[in-house]
């Protein structure tokens, strides 16, 4: 019977397999399940994709919670950051709602990236920032903002985000989390919003975009006090994830007559083969005078 019974990647993998018999090459078939609320995201091989309604009519039996199959046809990309997918199966209504860490979530996985793998540096946030006043840069739906403004209870946090998809899910997380007092949503450029908004007094500047972000340090780096945390998530090879972003920033960091010291660096999650996510922390200060 369909149901939940069925957890873990192998076990998925296994009941497509069952499911599917041999009409479908075992080793094209998906390991990997990504569920938000009601939505099943998944990523197909080329073999696989001729398939693809079957597979996703096997996801709905293998999950009685899942009403809507998605397909990633490309990785995220654009100004907007907006995922690239297809329905495949179930509902075409694809607006839902999660729960994690004692913090509910609301999006539409068709408009708005979220990033299930990035959980354990979520949860790392929510136990930073408290009394802080925080620049979220990149705010999406509240990824960041949502779980520090629930557990960490900031000062305020400014959240920016230029995606109005992505802003509109934003506002209705802050009701849904009863944190209005504590995060204060801007729409807009952040380039141009955020260092107005901190006026060189930020405690904490989030950076949780990737691919392009040394492009703002520059505006972050004005947003913070001296002493103030930055933390920076960028995409890099494996060999070397961390070398050339660090490098960015120090030079970025003299440019504006401060001084950026590495604190932390961290693994976030694999990006693509030889590729990781990672997290840069950093404390900016003024250069000392002698």
């Amino acid at each position: 019977m369909p149901g939940n019974r069925h957890t873990g990647r192998n076990s998925f993998y296994q009941f497509l397999c069952q499911k599917l018999g041999d009409s479908v090459a075992h080793d094209s078939l998906p390991r990997r399940l990504r569920i938000l609320g009601h939505v099943a995201v998944l990523w197909l091989e080329p073999e696989a994709i001729p398939a693809k309604a079957r597979i996703g009519h096997a996801v709905l039996d293998f999950d009685s919670k899942v009403r809507s199959v998605l397909r990633r046809t490309a990785p995220i990309s654009g100004p907007f950051r907006q995922p690239a997918v297809e329905l495949i199966a179930g509902d075409a209504h694809t607006e839902t709602a999660f729960r994690e860490n004692h913090c509910t979530f609301h999006l539409d996985p068709m408009k708005v990236m979220f990033s299930i793998g990035n959980k354990a540096e979520r949860t790392r946030m929510s136990q930073l920032g408290a009394g802080e006043l925080v620049i979220d840069m990149f705010a999406g739906i509240g990824q960041f903002s949502i779980p520090m403004a629930v557990h960490a209870r900031p000062r305020l946090i400014h959240a920016i985000e230029w995606n109005p998809d992505a802003f509109h899910y934003l506002q209705q997380n802050i009701e849904a989390n009863r944190v209005a007092h504590l995060v204060s949503p801007h729409l807009g450029d952040t380039g141009i919003l955020a260092p107005q908004i901190a006026q060189g007094n930020a405690d904490r500047v989030l950076m949780g975009l990737i691919q392009g972000t040394p492009r703002y340090f520059n505006q972050a780096i004005a947003c913070l006090h001296a002493g103030g945390i930055l933390h920076v998530h960028e995409i890099g090879p494996r060999q070397d994830a961390v070398g050339r972003t660090a490098d960015l920033l120090e030079r970025a960091a003299q440019k504006e007559g401060r001084q950026a010291t590495l604190l932390a660096t961290r693994t976030v999650k694999t990006f693509s083969p030889g590729w990781n996510h990672f997290v840069i922390d950093a404390r900016i200060d003024e250069v000392t005078q002698h």
